[in-house]
């Protein structure tokens, strides 16, 4: 990828954050990240732990088509991975400003991409298990990715719009195009979303300070640094025609999550005890889904057990706490 230029729009979120970093680790890629409120300072602390010599951070609102286009051109960006949007929470309180990012600027970075002056190699959107139904919509014992989208709220749904207009991309121009399901990210990086409490839990545990996690559902967790990988490798690694897919995780209970985060804290030594406690509300997204079907596209990507990944979080965490950035 020597002569690649990646754009990762939403490129300071959870994602976003992660996927750049993989490129810059693994790869010989410039990258490009978008946002809309690009700044020095930002990216040195988001991206402080690796070389930045290949990155630029631009200032680009994905609700201008205008805007999407000058950033294709003025770096002859190669690769595209869609990451831009409101979380749940931002969309059911602002519903226009969710529309015209969500969904609005989905169509116009197509829009923009369709007459690049350099032509997209690859095309990537982050979708979400949101598109589906609760999970007792689905009597099987692990729901499989084609399974019926019943989206129970606006996010979903302009998630899974956002799938149609991908997958008329593809239709229109034949680039190769992926669309990726990701389910409840924890790790370095969640910080808002209706699912980053866990990750706010951890953070807590650090700081040695009690919090109480709303709900006790059974989710598909999956580790942040393994969804930026998987991203990046299903940008960069060879793959024809469209393909919507969800992303491996572990699934379990609120209370399981805790109970290992409690276990590993106390191997670490380093730790206060600290009271962690989760209600009985559920959330509205389905867990149990089978992601056989992208290990069989991508067979490489990394899968960290749920404790080592935990580990991993709170020794980010110690040293954020430690730089007075927690």
């Amino acid at each position: 990828m020597s002569d690649a230029t990646v754009l990762i729009t939403g490129g300071y979120g959870c994602i976003g954050a992660e996927t750049t970093k993989w490129f810059l680790r693994e790869t010989s890629a410039s990258v490009v990240i978008g946002s809309r409120s690009a700044s020095e300072e930002r990216t040195q602390r988001v991206f402080a732990d690796v070389d930045r010599d290949r990155l630029k951070a631009v200032s680009a609102d994905v609700t201008s088509v205008n805007a999407m286009a000058k950033v294709l051109d003025q770096f002859a960006v190669s690769h595209v991975v869609h990451l831009a949007a409101l979380q749940t929470p931002e969309c059911n309180a602002n519903r226009d400003l969710g529309l015209q990012v969500n969904l609005a600027g989905t169509q116009n970075l197509i829009e923009a991409m369709k007459n690049a002056s350099r032509q997209i190699e690859k095309f990537v959107f982050a979708s979400s298990v949101a598109v589906y139904g609760p999970r007792h919509h689905y009597p099987v014992p692990r729901v499989p990715c084609d399974a019926e989208p019943q989206p129970v709220n606006v996010y979903g749904i302009w998630k899974l719009a956002g799938e149609h207009l991908s997958r008329s991309f593809f239709e229109e121009t034949g680039i190769p195009t992926i669309c990726l399901r990701p389910g409840v990210l924890y790790g370095p990086g969640r910080d808002i979303g209706l699912t980053s409490t866990p990750t706010t839990a951890m953070k807590h545990v650090v700081l040695g300070s009690p919090y109480h996690i709303p709900f006790a559902s059974r989710q598909d967790y999956l580790f942040a640094p393994d969804v930026g990988a998987s991203t990046a490798i299903s940008t960069i690694q060879d793959y024809d025609g469209y393909g919507v897919f969800t992303l491996p995780g572990v699934t379990c209970g609120t209370q399981e999550f805790v109970e290992v985060m409690q276990v590993v804290a106390e191997q670490m030594g380093c730790f206060a005890p600290t009271r962690i406690t989760f209600g009985q509300e559920t959330v509205p997204f389905i867990c149990d889904l089978d992601f056989s079907s992208f290990l069989a596209a991508f067979p490489n990507v990394p899968r960290t057990p749920l404790d080592q990944a935990i580990r991993r979080s709170l020794e980010v965490f110690r040293d954020q706490h430690q730089r007075g950035w927690l």
